[in-house]
């Protein structure tokens, strides 16, 4: 009885599945669906959610409400094919509040240190994704 070895993967099939598994997952942390991700507001952006409130808890409240409206429009929001070269949905820009921000997915290796991108990014039992939410001057 022969053995009948399966033919090798096409790479670039391979590569096709591996972005539209990227993709996906970056998708899910924009949804929060992503347990595992983190979401990342730069010192910019919190000035802008503030709303130039400066007393608390009137200040954290506010912050806290213009999050939830700024993710759930960054989760809705057409990627521009121009942003979006490769095909992984890894980077966008929403206008909120009357300004332009930028938002940005990274994988990192998951070993705690969130030092090293991963090696694997469509593998998401070892890659932490960090979705950041930055103002065009601090890209």
């Amino acid at each position: 009885m022969s053995s009948n070895p399966l033919p090798p993967a096409d790479p670039d099939q391979v590569q096709r599945e591996r972005t539209e598994q990227i993709a996906r997952l970056n998708d899910e942390t924009r949804q929060g669906k992503a347990r595992r991700a983190r979401i990342l507001f730069t010192r910019g952006v919190v000035e802008l959610l503030a709303e130039g409130q400066t007393e608390e808890p009137a200040r954290t409240a506010r912050v806290m409400i213009n999050q939830e409206r700024l993710m759930r429009q960054i989760a809705n929001a057409p990627i521009d094919p121009g942003d979006d070269p490769y095909g992984e949905r890894d980077f966008g820009v929403v206008t909120f509040l009357g300004e332009r921000l930028y938002w940005k997915i990274d994988a990192y290796a998951d070993d705690g240190s969130f030092s090293f991108g991963s090696d694997t990014p469509w593998d998401a039992s070892v890659t932490i994704r960090v979705l950041t939410v930055l103002q065009p001057c601090e890209y």
